[in-house]
């Protein structure tokens, strides 16, 4: 059986794999133009267009661009790891869960369902408290909040693909269930797994921002787009700007993921 039902156009998976490949040659960059933690009196809350600071300066004199910047390489690199370890294991709950069926498949949705009924930032919450902080904490609590719903969908996929012809084909000449699962319903479901994926990785970045805008993800002086959100809203009465900067990074990149993971779901 094919894997892919349609053409999926790599075209637009091209602009986020130039953007993540920039970010590290951008961070490395930045770092020797402008420490993001060096402070200057003499700048503090300059407004964009400053000379050598053209995002401007925050209320510790620190350049907002080379913050943005090392801000981008914390959420990113968070967001992409809670993407793929949440797909992982709810691809891995919910094949086996379909694919098991009976009453292994009820105990495990039922498990899954008084999982679901929790808020993810309410389980994140919880787990940051036992965890502490951290950009690892930050990535198992995002993670163990958010994989329920990769496995309802990946559950659901798994359920029509067992009833096809040729899996019953497959069962009837006494193929073991781990090699129906390797050989038949995970290449499948890949289509499926790329699309959730890309539709976690922005919610690692949406959680890792508003569990540090909190005050309970990455800690000062570690920054964060959260972080620089928590700064930004401080400052928001006399410098607006320092908000707006993190607050735009973070909409831009949740909408650019949205579009390419419709996009691809749209011609898969």
């Amino acid at each position: 059986m094919p894997i892919f039902k349609g053409k999926i156009r790599p075209v637009w998976i091209i602009p986020i794999l130039i953007s993540l490949m920039a970010i590290p040659l951008l961070f490395h960059l930045t770092q020797t133009i402008f420490n993001p933690q060096t402070q200057n009196a003499k700048e503090v809350l300059c407004s964009p267009g400053t000379p050598g600071h053209f995002l401007g300066c925050d209320f510790l004199g620190r350049d907002n661009f080379s913050r943005l910047l090392s801000g981008s390489y914390v959420s990113l690199g968070i967001g992409l790891m809670v993407g793929l370890f949440s797909t992982v294991i709810g691809t891995l709950w919910g094949v086996f869960s379909g694919a098991s069926g009976g009453a292994v498949d009820q105990v495990m949705m039922r498990i899954l369902e008084v999982w679901f009924a929790l808020p993810e930032i309410l389980i994140a919450t919880i787990l940051l408290l036992v965890l502490g902080h951290g950009a690892m904490a930050v990535v198992v609590a995002l993670t163990f909040g958010g994989w329920m719903g990769v496995a309802r969908v990946v559950r659901g996929e798994t359920l029509r693909i067992r009833e096809q012809l040729y899996m019953e084909a497959s069962r009837s000449v006494g193929t073991r269930p781990v090699s129906m699962i390797l050989k038949h319903f995970i290449p499948n479901l890949l289509p499926v797994m790329g699309v959730l994926l890309l539709f976690r990785i922005p919610g690692g970045i949406l959680g890792e921002s508003t569990l540090s805008f909190l005050g309970l993800g990455i800690s000062p002086p570690h920054s964060s787009w959260g972080t620089l959100v928590n700064e930004g809203f401080k400052a928001l009465p006399m410098t607006p700007w320092v908000l707006v900067w993190p607050a735009l990074a973070i909409v831009g990149t949740l909408l650019s993921f949205q579009w390419i993971a419709e996009k691809i779901g749209s011609s898969s």
